[in-house]
């Protein structure tokens, strides 16, 4: 496959909502088709998810919050589904990414950060770095680890992917060779995600299958405390 990440120069970002038709197309090694096949309908229903999962208020303030951090660098977007599937088939083949430009930063949100381990991406983020680059990220998580939280947590690694809580993300970056900013870092709530899986509004039917075994354990899934967590992080 061809590349497929996006370069920008002092542009305003905006979350790509390309559906790109990915039944099919997305190939991953003998023996993990329940995660190939999971991934595709994921992928394939994530342009039209993310009106159902995020409200016009949450995506206009992560907007906000990357264009902020962007103006006037040039930069990769990691954001869009032809990205994250090149990344996905890349982690599973431990392949390097085909990127030889470097830039000022790299936008970290979209599909790819619910697909790939957050250690994997952070690592793999460094390269197409010049010095002093600069990491955006938004990546769904959990709040904490009250007890609606860790049945989902456990739930969804078995079924889908692993989920952490925003502590342990910010623990992951300060492993690595990350260093978030401060006064950049925070935790949102994105309470719309639980009225949409409840309301059966997303295509991808993975998040209403974790629900309904939540209810059958006696969770109330409005209580999951699902959001993002926001940064911006600099190589140490």
């Amino acid at each position: 496959m061809g590349r497929v990440f996006e370069a920008r120069r002092s542009s305003s970002y905006r979350l790509l909502r390309t559906n790109i038709g990915l039944a099919g197309r997305v190939r991953y090694p003998a023996g993990d088709m329940l995660f190939s096949a999971t991934a595709a309908e994921f992928l394939e229903n994530y342009h039209r998810d993310t009106l159902a999962r995020w409200s016009a208020d949450d995506l206009a303030a992560q907007r906000e919050f990357v264009n902020a951090h962007l103006a006037g660098r040039a930069w990769l977007d990691w954001s869009t589904p032809a990205a994250a599937l090149q990344l996905v088939q890349a982690g599973h083949t431990e392949t390097a990414l085909g990127t030889a430009e470097k830039y000022d930063a790299v936008v970290l949100a979209g599909p790819v950060v619910e697909l790939l381990e957050p250690a994997r991406l952070f690592g793999q983020a460094v390269s197409p770095l010049r010095p002093g680059g600069r990491l955006v990220g938004i990546v769904p998580c959990l709040r904490d680890n009250s007890p609606e939280n860790e049945e989902f947590m456990q739930l969804a690694g078995t079924t889908l992917w692993p989920y952490v809580t925003a502590e342990e993300l910010l623990e992951l970056l300060g492993e690595s060779v990350w260093q978030v900013e401060p006064q950049t870092r925070g935790f949102i709530a994105v309470p719309r995600f639980n009225e949409a899986v409840l309301q059966r509004q997303l295509g991808f039917k993975g998040f209403a299958r974790i629900f309904e075994q939540l209810m059958a354990l006696g969770y109330d899934p409005m209580e999951v405390g699902w959001g993002e967590l926001r940064f911006v992080a600099t190589v140490k």
